[in-house]
């Protein structure tokens, strides 16, 4: 599913793009990683001063993509952060609820009487 690194160029970057754009839309966070790393890789062997303009607005998209996956993963991570914060709220009510599961006789648990 992943490709290697390509060599710098037009061609590269806007796979890199692709791919990126992909692994947000399907929330595959292992994958974003992975792509945000070759991204990294790229920029420190990029020479913008020698970029072709064709290039440059390739680079410039895959900007505009990074951007944009960096804003999805600000929203997916308040969004889990509520999701916990909802169920540490709640941990006290089910722990109630475990424990008076616990407490009841046996037979009353399984539907017969005391």
């Amino acid at each position: 599913m992943d490709k290697p690194v390509m060599p710098a160029g037009a061609p590269a970057l806007i796979s890199l793009g692709s791919r990126l754009r992909e692994a947000v839309r399907t929330r595959n966070w292992p994958a974003l990683t992975r792509v945000d790393a070759e991204i990294a890789v790229l920029l420190r062997g990029l020479d913008q001063a020698a970029c072709k303009p064709v290039e440059r607005a390739a680079w410039t998209q895959l900007r505009q993509t990074h951007e944009q996956a960096l804003e999805e993963c600000r929203v997916e991570a308040l969004r889990i952060g509520e999701t916990l914060e909802q169920m540490r709220q709640r941990r006290e009510g089910w722990q109630a609820y475990a424990q008076a599961q616990d407490w009841a006789p046996h037979a009353l648990r399984e539907g017969g009487a005391a």
